[in-house]
């Protein structure tokens, strides 16, 4: 407890110490009130191109949120803020893809903040004379240097962390691209950053269709800043680094649980991606072991009924994670929120 207290007090004062330097740097009055950065668009929040966004976090204002995007220098084009439960949402983009982003429909909106001291250059061409060297899909920039994926890092983007737990001066929740050793491309992934948690299913707006073929829960799915699946050769791989703890978490607006599986790991293909843990922290949420994943198209009777991919035993009395909305596993009935992470 006091080990992990201390490294939440690093990390708060790094991260203090870290915004107090750019706001030296950036004062608040040029930042906003002389035009570096101008309010562009009121947008619906949950529409974005994925492909110039390149972190999202929690902060603590509009101005936190800036901070952050000018830390990135020129790769950072603009930034936008919006309502979460407990927290405010922060974006931050490299190219201008909510200039024409559709009006909000609900009052939950966001506000899209764009840079006028740097110039958009994610648009132009590459010289035919010039490869793009950038790895791991980072940008190449008109001064002849890359501009990475958070989460990766070097000259050319070429190293990506293994796990969301490695990811260092951010706080909160927010995304990040892993890709440890076995992964054949890097992965977007959503982190809890503070417990080094690393998501392997999240559902939280109900808009991703979870009644998939094996092969797409082999190669995953979805969106890691909505809901997603990162796919089973990926959690194969990654809960193999080291040892794991799967936290299951099931919500809806008036409870939530927590089923802890200690030892979690997912075997290979070979083993059709089966489950094992050492131990359980209730018996009231059962997963079996041992047995393969299913689908819809392996012949399985619980896949098919109850419309989702999952480790089914011999009944599908327990239910499934990903299951159709409102989610029932175990003792737990109506869960609209669900996430799988390890940690």
């Amino acid at each position: 407890m006091i080990n992990r207290r201390m490294q939440t007090f690093v990390k708060f004062r790094h991260s203090l110490l870290l915004m107090i330097s750019l706001l030296l740097m950036y004062p608040i009055e040029s930042l906003f009130r002389d035009g570096n950065v101008i309010l562009l668009n009121k947008c619906n929040w949950n529409t974005y191109d994925q492909t110039n966004i390149i972190q999202e976090m929690g902060v603590k204002s509009r101005i936190h949120c800036a901070v952050l995007c000018f830390q990135y220098g020129e790769t950072c084009l603009g930034f936008e803020v919006f309502n979460l439960v407990s927290t405010i949402g922060c974006r931050l983009f490299n190219g201008r893809s909510r200039e024409n982003c559709a009006s909000p429909t609900t009052i939950t909106s966001s506000l899209y903040y764009r840079r006028t001291d740097v110039q958009d250059t994610t648009t132009q061409p590459l010289l035919t004379t010039t490869p793009n060297p950038c790895q791991n899909g980072g940008t190449y920039t008109s001064g002849s240097t890359c501009a990475c994926l958070f989460g990766c890092s070097g000259l050319y983007c070429q190293t990506c962390i293994n796990e969301c737990k490695e990811a260092t001066g951010v706080t909160g929740s927010g995304s990040a691209w892993i890709k440890p050793a076995g992964f054949d491309v890097p992965k977007h992934v959503w982190c809890q950053f503070d417990y080094g948690v690393t998501y392997i299913q999240i559902r939280k707006y109900g808009n991703v269709n979870f009644n998939r073929s094996f092969a797409e829960y082999e190669n995953g799915f979805g969106d890691a800043l909505g809901d997603y699946w990162l796919g089973n050769k990926y959690a194969n791989t990654l809960s193999h680094f080291r040892a794991f703890t799967a936290g299951f978490a099931l919500m809806n607006s008036g409870s939530s649980i927590m089923a802890y599986f200690y030892g979690f790991v997912i075997l290979d293909s070979t083993a059709n991606y089966a489950v094992q843990y050492t131990s359980a922290s209730s018996a009231s949420y059962p997963l079996d072991q041992n047995v393969p994943f299913q689908a819809y198209d392996t012949n399985s009777a619980c896949a098919t009924a109850l419309g989702s991919g999952w480790w089914f035993g011999s009944t599908c009395v327990a239910g499934s994670l990903n299951g159709p909305y409102p989610v029932n596993f175990g003792s737990f009935h109506g869960a609209t929120t669900t996430k799988i992470g390890i940690y």
